[in-house]
C-alpha cells in the first residue's frame, strides 16, 4: 500500500490544520475487525504504527517524483512486527500501547500487552539478541527533556524510565541495556523529566520526584474529586536495606514543605557512590549528606500495598454496603497529562470528569504556580506541546498547547483539538482558543468511543512537509490581458523557474501526529499565508440576492487589521504580508467595482479603506487598471508581460468572470467617477512619486501605464469644467501639473488629447518636451478655429507673439511671425521689431519677409520703424504707402472728394472759438482705411522730429499737386517745408479759415503745425523774432483780405492786440484804413504807445547809466595818473 504525506488539506483559517500522512491502513489481524491504531511515532523517514491487535506496522518514505507538483514524499509499507507478550491486556493496555524511539541509541522500545521489548532502528530487528524483555510494564518514557535536540554519544546511551506496577526502573539503553536503579513508587502512569528532577503522576496525584535522591514532593490530585475524600495516612514506603534510615525533608531542605494533603516523602536510597543519571547533572534538590550518615542501620524492608491500590481500597469497601443494582458504573478515571515547557516549568492537568472543563496548571521546580492556568473546554484525553515559545527560530517562536477534548456541537459531543498559546500573558487579556474538529462521530460523556479512537503524539524527529498552497499562491504567473491560445516557450521556461523559486517557501516543519481509526495525520501549524488566504477566500464566497458575486468587506478588513503594523521576520513572511495586502486591496477595490456596476455610490469609509490598502499593498497599478474600463486600454505590458502571484491572478480571473463590466455606466460625475476614478487617480498619483526607484520591476511599462491612466482619468473628470484657464485646486490645475512634469506615455498622451479635443493641453505636452515647432503648430490650429474644448488659450495671438520672442529658431520665428503678421499686422510686426527678442531681424530683411508673406503688415512695420525708432530710411516708403491709399481713394471715389471739400466748407462756417482743423477732422473722421492713412500722413509730413522731417518734399508735391483742392492741409505743410510761407498762410486763412493754426504757423516758423503731439515747445528751435515778425506781417496782410468784414475786423484786432509786439506801429497805421474806428485798434495802440514810452524811458536810463559809468572811469584815470607821477623826457631821449 502507498500513501501520500501531507495530502492537500481543506482551507483552514485557524492556527493549525490537518494534513494526511497515511490512510486506509490495514489493521485487521487474525479476524480482529475491531483493531485500531493505538500509538504512532516517526523518525528519520520511518513511520511506526502500533495497533490494538498487537502489531507494529513499519512504513518508509521515498522521495517525491520530480514531475509531481505537490512535491510530497510517499510512504510505502516495509515490514510488520508482532512483539512478544505473555498475557493479552484489556482496555488502554491492549495491544501495542507505546512505541518509544531512541534515535541516538538506535533502538526502539515497544510496549505490547504489558511487555517491553527492545528493537534496533530502523528495521525493527530484535536488539541484544532478543534477550531483554520486561514483563509487567505499564508505561515507558521519562527521557531527559534537557537533552532533546542535542547530539549525544550513542555509546553513553539514553536513560529511560520504566513504570512497573510496583516501582520505577531506570535503565540506560546504548550499546547495551543496563539497569541503573529502582525507585519504589508504583502505579505511575506518566512521567516527564528534566535532568534529575521528574514530574510524575501515580494515578491519583502529581508529584515532583528527585530520581537520584529518591525524594518526592506531592503537588495536587489529577481529579479534584479525590481531593474531597478524607485523607488517610500513607503506609511506610519500603527502603533499600543498603541505605540509611529514611527521613522526611527538613525545613531547611530546598524541597517545599507539604501543603494540606501534600507530603514530602523519601523514597529511600541515597545515591551509591554519589552517582547521578548524568555525571555533570545538578539536581535542583541536591543530596544532603549531613542528614544521611553512611553506615547507619537500615530499616527492615517490608513490601506494603502500592499507593495506587491503597487509594482504591476505601471506595471499594464503601460500595459493598450498597446493593449492586443501585451501584452506578464508576466514571472513567482521568488520564494524567504532563508536559515540560521550559527547563523550569511543567504543565499539569486536573479536573473532575472527562466531559467537564479541565484546568492546566503551570508549576515550577519548587511546585509553585508560575503562570496563569489554562482552561480546557473538557478534560484533555491527551496533551502535546508544539513550539518552545520565545525561541529564536521563527517556526518555534510561538508556543502552543494542543489538547484532545470533547467539544459540543449542537446536540452532539465531538472530539476536537483545542489549541491555545501557553507563552502569552493570559492575566491581562481573555485567552484566545481555537478548535479543530476531528469528525462527526459522537462520543459518550465519559469519552469512550471504540469506533473513533484517536490520540496525539509528538514525533521523535520532525519532518519537512511541502505545502502546495504556499507555492501555488506565491509563484508568479503571467497576467493575460487578452485571451491567448497557448503559452509561449519563454513563458513556460519562466514558469518553471518561478515554481522552483516558490518551492523554497513551501516547506514547513511538522512534529505532531494525530491518529484516528485507520488514518494518521500531521497536525501542522497553518502558515500565515494559507490562513489569511483562506479568510480572504471566504470573503468572496457569499452571493448577493441577485445571485451575483459579493464581497464581505468586514471580513477583508479583519484580515487587514490582523497584520496592520506587523513587520516581517523572514522572507516568507515578507512575501506573505505583501501578497495578503495586495489580494485584500484587489477585493476591496472589486467591491467598489461591484457597487459601481449596481449604480450605488459607496460610503466614504469604504473608499478610504480601499485606497489605504491599495497604497499599502504596493500592487502593480496595471492590475487595478485592468479591472476598470476604459482604463484597461492604458495598460502597457511589454514583451515579457505582467507577472503576478498566481493567487492574485486567480482572484482577478474570478472577478472578471463574475462582474458584468459591460453594464458599467462610465459617467465621471456619477458612481463611476465617485467610486472609481477619484480613488484610482489618487492611487496612481502616489505611484507616480516612485519614478526612479530601483525597486520597481518593469519600471518603463509600469509608469507608461500610470501616466496614461492618470491623463485619461483627468481628461474624463475635466470634460464638463468651464472653459478658460485652470483655477487653484481644480481638476484642470492637476492636469496641468501632470503634463508639465512630463509624461512617459508621450505617444498615447498625444492620442488622448486629440481624442478629447484638448489642443491647448497638447501644446503643453509638446512644451514639456521642448518641441517648439509642434507647440506653434498646435496654437496655429487653435487660432485657425479648430475645436479646443478647454479654451485655455484666451489671448492666443499675444501668447504666440510672446512665445516667438523667447525661442532661438529663426526659421520658426520667421514662419509664424509672418503668419501672425498676416493675421494681425499690428501684433505680428512686433515680432520683427522687438529688441528683446532672441531672434533679431534687420529692417531690410523684415520688410522683405513681410512684403513676401504678409504685405498688409508692411505699413505697420514701417510705422514702427519711423515713429517708434525714428528710422528716417523708411520715411519715404511709409509716406508712399499712405499716399497710395489716399490718392487711390480720391481717384476712385468722387464721394471722397466731395466729402473733403465739404469738410473745408463746414469748418470755415464755424464761428470762433473753434478747434483747429486737425482736431476737427479727427473728431469727425470716418472709420476708413484711407482716412486713417491720411491722418498718419499728416502726422508724418507735418511732424518736426527727425525721421518725419527727412522726406522728399518735391517728390511729394508732384504727387499731391493734382489734388491740391482736396488736400489743403497737405499743401500747407509742403509750402511751409519749401519756405512758401505766404502761400501757406493764404491757404490757412482763406482755404481753411483755421486762424489759430495760422498764428501757430507764425510762431513755429511753419513746422509741426498738424502734428498731434506738437505744442509750443517743438523739438526744432523757434525762429527769431524778426522771422516771426515777417510771418505775422504776411498774416496781417492776409487778415486784411478776409472777405467777411466782421470777421476781418475781429481777426485783425485780435491779432494786433495779442501779438502787437511783433508789429511796427507805423506800418500798421499805414495799413489800417481810415474808415476804421480808433476803438477797433485801441488795444494795439495802447500797447504800442506804452511800448514806445517804455522804450524811451529805458533809453534815458541807459544814457544816465552810461554818463555815470563814464564819470567813474574818468575819476579812476586821474587817480591812477597821480599815483604814478610825472615822467621827464629830455630832448636827447626824444631825439634818440
Amino acid at each position: 500500500m502507498e500513501a501520500r504525506e501531507g495530502s492537500s488539506a481543506a482551507a483552514s483559517t485557524g492556527a493549525y490544520t490537518l494534513r494526511d500522512l497515511i490512510s486506509d491502513i490495514p489493521l485487521a489481524a487474525d479476524g480482529d475487525e475491531q483493531a485500531r491504531i493505538s500509538c504512532v511515532d516517526a523518525w528519520n523517514g520511518n513511520l511506526y504504527i502500533g495497533t490494538s491487535a498487537g502489531q507494529v506496522l513499519h512504513y518508509v518514505s521515498i522521495p517525491p517524483d520530480p514531475s509531481d507538483e505537490s512535491g510530497q514524499a510517499s510512504y510505502i509499507f516495509a515490514t510488520k512486527l508482532e512483539p512478544p507478550f505473555t498475557t493479552r491486556q484489556e482496555g488502554d493496555d491492549e495491544g501495542v500501547k507505546q512505541i518509544l524511539l531512541l534515535g541516538d541509541a538506535g533502538k526502539a522500545c515497544i510496549l505490547c500487552n504489558g511487555t517491553l521489548t527492545l528493537y534496533t532502528l530502523p528495521e525493527l530487528s530484535p536488539a541484544y539478541g532478543g534477550k531483554i524483555n520486561q514483563v509487567g510494564c505499564t508505561w515507558i518514557g521519562g527521557l531527559d527533556a534537557n537533552l532533546m535536540g542535542e547530539e549525544s554519544d550513542s555509546a553513553s546511551g539514553t536513560v529511560v524510565v520504566l513504570c512497573l506496577k510496583q516501582r520505577l526502573r531506570l535503565i540506560r539503553v546504548g550499546r547495551e541495556a543496563r539497569k541503573l536503579r529502582d525507585i519504589e513508587l508504583g502505579g505511575v502512569s506518566a512521567i516527564q523529566r528534566r535532568g534529575d528532577l521528574a514530574c510524575v503522576a501515580d494515578g491519583n496525584a502529581y508529584s515532583l520526584l528527585d530520581v537520584v535522591n529518591h525524594r518526592k514532593n506531592e503537588l495536587f490530585p489529577v481529579s479534584s474529586l479525590s481531593a474531597a475524600e478524607p485523607e488517610k495516612p500513607l503506609p511506610d514506603l519500603p527502603r533499600s536495606p543498603s541505605h540509611g534510615p529514611s527521613r522526611s525533608l527538613s525545613s531547611s531542605s530546598p524541597v517545599r514543605q507539604s501543603r494540606g494533603h501534600e507530603r514530602n516523602v523519601s523514597l529511600g536510597g541515597e545515591p551509591m557512590d554519589d552517582r547521578r543519571l548524568r555525571p555533570d547533572s545538578s539536581s535542583p534538590w541536591p543530596a544532603r549528606r549531613t542528614s544521611r550518615q553512611a553506615g547507619s542501620p537500615a530499616e527492615p524492608s517490608s513490601r506494603e500495598q502500592s499507593p495506587a491500590k491503597a487509594d482504591h481500597a476505601s471506595p471499594r469497601a464503601s460500595m459493598e454496603a450498597v446493593p449492586q443494582s443501585q451501584v452506578a458504573p464508576p466514571p472513567r478515571p482521568l488520564p494524567a497529562n504532563i508536559l515540560t515547557l521550559t527547563p523550569t516549568e511543567f504543565l499539569l492537568t486536573t479536573g473532575t470528569q472527562m466531559d467537564e472543563p479541565g484546568i492546566g496548571m503551570f508549576v515550577n521546580l519548587e511546585g509553585d504556580p508560575s503562570r496563569s492556568p489554562l482552561e480546557f473546554s473538557s478534560y484533555p484525553e491527551c496533551l502535546v506541546l508544539d513550539g518552545s515559545g520565545g525561541s529564536e527560530t521563527l517556526a518555534e517562536s510561538e508556543g502552543y498547547v494542543l489538547a484532545l477534548v470533547q467539544k459540543k456541537s449542537g446536540d452532539n459531543v465531538q472530539r476536537a483539538l483545542e489549541i491555545q498559546r501557553w507563552d502569552d500573558d493570559q492575566s491581562e487579556q481573555q485567552p484566545s482558543k481555537e478548535w479543530l474538529m476531528l469528525g462527526s462521530s459522537p462520543v459518550s460523556p465519559d469519552g469512550e468511543d471504540s469506533t473513533y479512537h484517536c490520540g496525539l503524539r509528538t514525533a521523535t524527529s520532525a519532518v519537512e512537509l511541502s505545502i502546495p498552497e504556499i507555492s501555488t499562491s506565491l509563484r508568479l504567473r503571467r497576467l493575460t490581458l487578452e485571451p491567448q491560445t497557448q503559452t509561449t516557450e519563454a513563458d513556460a521556461q519562466r514558469e518553471g523557474e518561478e515554481d522552483k523559486f516558490a518551492t523554497r517557501f513551501a516547506q514547513i516543519q511538522a512534529r505532531v501526529l494525530l491518529y484516528t481509526r485507520d488514518r494518521v495525520q500531521w497536525v501542522t501549524k497553518n502558515p500565515l499565508i494559507t490562513r489569511l488566504d483562506a479568510e480572504l477566500e471566504l470573503a468572496i464566497q457569499g452571493s448577493s440576492s441577485s445571485g451575483g458575486l459579493s464581497i464581505d468587506v468586514s471580513a477583508v478588513q479583519h484580515v487587514i487589521n490582523s497584520i496592520r503594523g506587523q513587520d516581517a521576520r523572514d522572507e516568507l513572511e515578507f512575501r506573505t504580508l505583501e501578497y495578503i495586502r495586495q489580494r485584500a486591496s484587489i477585493l476591496l477595490f472589486s467591491n467598489l467595482l461591484l457597487q459601481t456596476v449596481a449604480g450605488t455610490i459607496a460610503y466614504e469609509s469604504g473608499k478610504r479603506l480601499a485606497e489605504e490598502v491599495l497604497v499599502a499593498g504596493e500592487l502593480d497599478p496595471r492590475i487595478v487598471l485592468s479591472l476598470v474600463p476604459p482604463l484597461d486600454n492604458e495598460v502597457v505590458e511589454g514583451k515579457q508581460g505582467i507577472w503576478i502571484p498566481q493567487g492574485l491572478r486567480d482572484t482577478i480571473a474570478t472577478l472578471k468572470s463574475s462582474v458584468e463590466l459591460d453594464k458599467l455606466v462610465q459617467d465621471p460625475h456619477g458612481a463611476y467617477g465617485d467610486n472609481l476614478l477619484t480613488i484610482v487617480k489618487r492611487y496612481l498619483l502616489t505611484w507616480r512619486k516612485k519614478k526612479g526607484f530601483g525597486s520597481i520591476a518593469d519600471e518603463e511599462h509600469v509608469f507608461k501605464s500610470v501616466d496614461a491612466a492618470i491623463l485619461h482619468i483627468l481628461l474624463m473628470l475635466d470634460q464638463n469644467s468651464p472653459r478658460g484657464p485652470a483655477t487653484a485646486g481644480s481638476v484642470r490645475a492637476e492636469l496641468n501639473v501632470v503634463v508639465d512634469r512630463g509624461l512617459d506615455c508621450f505617444d498615447r498622451a498625444v492620442e488622448l488629447f486629440e481624442q478629447f479635443d484638448r489642443l491647448y493641453m497638447l501644446s503643453r505636452l509638446y512644451q514639456s518636451r521642448t518641441m517648439i515647432s509642434q507647440v506653434l503648430a498646435t496654437w496655429k490650429r487653435i487660432l485657425e478655429g479648430e475645436k479646443d474644448v478647454g479654451g485655455e488659450l484666451i489671448e492666443g495671438e499675444q501668447d504666440l507673439r510672446r512665445y516667438l520672442t523667447k525661442i532661438r529658431d529663426p526659421t520658426l520665428v520667421q514662419e509664424y511671425g509672418a503668419w501672425l503678421a498676416n493675421r494681425n499686422p499690428k501684433l505680428g510686426v512686433q515680432i520683427f521689431a522687438d529688441d528683446s527678442s532672441r531672434v533679431k531681424f534687420e529692417p531690410s530683411q523684415a520688410v522683405a519677409i513681410l512684403k513676401e508673406h504678409a504685405p498688409g503688415a508692411v505699413k505697420d512695420y514701417l510705422e514702427h520703424l519711423v515713429f517708434g525708432k525714428n528710422n528716417a530710411q523708411y520715411v519715404n516708403d511709409l509716406i508712399a504707402f499712405y499716399l497710395d491709399i489716399v490718392l487711390a481713394e480720391l481717384q476712385n471715389s468722387d464721394e471722397v472728394k466731395a466729402s473733403l471739400i465739404e469738410s473745408y466748407e463746414t469748418y470755415r462756417a464755424l464761428h470762433p472759438p473753434k478747434p483747429t482743423y486737425r482736431q476737427f477732422i479727427e473728431d469727425n473722421s470716418v472709420d476708413a482705411e484711407w482716412q486713417r492713412s491720411r491722418l498718419r500722413l499728416l502726422q508724418l509730413i507735418g511732424g518736426s522730429h527727425g525721421a518725419a522731417s527727412k522726406y522728399d518734399v518735391h517728390a511729394l508735391r508732384e504727387r499731391l499737386s493734382p489734388h491740391s483742392d482736396e488736400l489743403v492741409p497737405e499743401m500747407i505743410i509742403l509750402n511751409g517745408r519749401e519756405g512758401k510761407h505766404e502761400e501757406a498762410l493764404r491757404l490757412l486763412t482763406h482755404g481753411l479759415a483755421d486762424y489759430d493754426t495760422a498764428i501757430r504757423y507764425c510762431l513755429l516758423g511753419g513746422s509741426s503745425i498738424f502734428h498731434p503731439g506738437s505744442g509750443l515747445a517743438p523739438e526744432q528751435p523757434l525762429p527769431s523774432k524778426e522771422e516771426q515778425g515777417k510771418l505775422f506781417e504776411h498774416l496781417l496782410h492776409e487778415f486784411f483780405k478776409i472777405d467777411d468784414l466782421g470777421e476781418r475786423l475781429e481777426r485783425t484786432a485780435e491779432l494786433l492786440e495779442r501779438f502787437g509786439g511783433w508789429f511796427d506801429i507805423s506800418q500798421v497805421l499805414d495799413l489800417i484804413p481810415d474808415s476804421w474806428s480808433v476803438e477797433l485798434v485801441s488795444g494795439f495802440l495802447v500797447h504800442a504807445l506804452r511800448r514806445m514810452v517804455r522804450e524811451r524811458n529805458e533809453t534815458v536810463v541807459v544814457k544816465a547809466l552810461a554818463s555815470a559809468q563814464n564819470l567813474k572811469r574818468s575819476v579812476d584815470f586821474i587817480e591812477k595818473t597821480e599815483s604814478i607821477g610825472p615822467t621827464f623826457v629830455t630832448a636827447e631821449v626824444e631825439a634818440g
